[in-house]
């Protein structure tokens, strides 16, 4: 393939620049060109130099950013695929242990993987690049062809609540019908993937909150009360605003905040934690904590990443809040930037919640 115009860094050093680059070696039966790549705080992490586990490709000073995309099919080897197709890319490939011998490399069980723009693989803010058909999704729905590049996020809640499903199942809920009505979801953190991950709360039954400690904007609050999610602002009166939590999920990674929240799970809930951040501070552990997790019977679990089956699941459930909250889903989109910008990476103001760039 040609020299192509990517956005780089070097990592685990960082920095991020614009050039053409020549990738070879790369092999699939597909050729897709980026429509949308999105802006994590992975991404951010990475060029800030923040990240010391992400790497560049062997045999490259370079890395090529970017691990959410939504892509159109410009060339096909196969019938299964068709020129203009819009696909989604799949991030992490899979090692030699035997979780990712069988397609579930999101279970990884040696961390010989690689994940595409973040370790030892080539992402995919490109003009193109080639790719196996094996790790790409399809999205039929052309009304998302923007709200697609939300896929790879989504597919985090896709796998973090099969995990759910499976734990829960260690207690009865006193509910009728043993439902989850009447059950409370709380999620640390107002971005993009605490959105996602309440909408998807939302979607199995439970009474969902939102929660950050401090005030959010306008159309955040908007976007909540679309999909019925209430917000707390929880630097005001913790103890009386934060209560009754049976599935606390969180997206911030802060030890100290997390703990404090985790005090206030009810009998045989579960704690699942998402989000990391290595520069938080520590959190002190105290034995009374300890007591209330064994005496509560509550689960801590942690979860990363997606297999095939949780992209497909994602691309279903866009489709169906794009169709059902058309304005919600496109709120969530705060900003996009072309990939001829000077600095593509700049944060937004603090209401951005997703920046894209397009590659058109």
């Amino acid at each position: 393939m040609e020299q192509v115009m990517a956005l780089v860094t070097n990592a685990p050093s960082g920095g991020v620049n614009s050039r053409k680059v020549n990738i070879t070696g790369e092999s699939g039966d597909l050729v897709l060109q980026p429509i949308y790549t999105g802006i994590c705080g992975t991404d951010r992490g990475i060029i800030a130099g923040a990240l010391p586990f992400a790497y560049n490709p062997q045999g490259y000073d370079f890395l090529v950013m970017g691990h959410e995309s939504i892509c159109r099919v410009v060339e096909s080897d196969i019938p299964l695929f068709r020129t203009g197709d819009l696909v989604v890319p799949m991030v992490r490939r899979p090692g030699r242990c035997l979780n990712c011998s069988a397609g579930r490399q999101d279970n990884c069980s040696d961390g010989d993987k690689h994940e595409a723009g973040i370790t030892g693989k080539h992402g995919f803010m490109r003009e193109q690049f080639r790719e196996s058909s094996r790790y790409v999704v399809r999205v039929d729905d052309s009304s998302m062809e923007r709200t697609g590049v939300l896929t790879e996020p989504t597919k985090n809640v896709m796998k973090l609540f099969e995990v759910f499903n499976v734990v829960s199942g260690r207690s009865i809920y006193p509910t009728p019908e043993y439902s989850l009505q009447g059950k409370h979801a709380w999620i640390i953190g107002t971005g993009s993937e605490g959105f996602l991950f309440s909408f998807m709360a939302r979607e199995q039954g439970f009474d969902t909150v939102m929660t950050n400690r401090h005030s959010v904007d306008e159309g955040r609050l908007k976007i909540m009360d679309q999909f019925g999610i209430d917000f707390v602002d929880y630097s005001k009166d913790f103890d009386i605003t934060v209560k009754d939590i049976d599935l606390l999920i969180d997206t911030s990674g802060d030890p100290s905040t997390i703990l404090r929240f985790a005090q206030k799970v009810r009998f045989n809930g579960i704690v699942f934690l998402f989000g990391t951040n290595g520069r938080a501070p520590d959190g002190a552990l105290s034995g009374a904590f300890v007591d209330h997790l064994v005496e509560k019977n509550i689960t801590i679990a942690g979860s990363v990443d997606g297999a095939k089956r949780h992209y497909e699941q994602a691309v279903s459930y866009i489709s169906k809040w794009t169709h059902e909250h058309p304005d919600a889903m496109s709120s969530l989109i705060t900003g996009e930037m072309p990939a001829t910008s000077a600095d593509p990476f700049k944060r937004g103001n603090s209401e951005s919640i997703k920046t894209i760039i397009s590659w058109k």
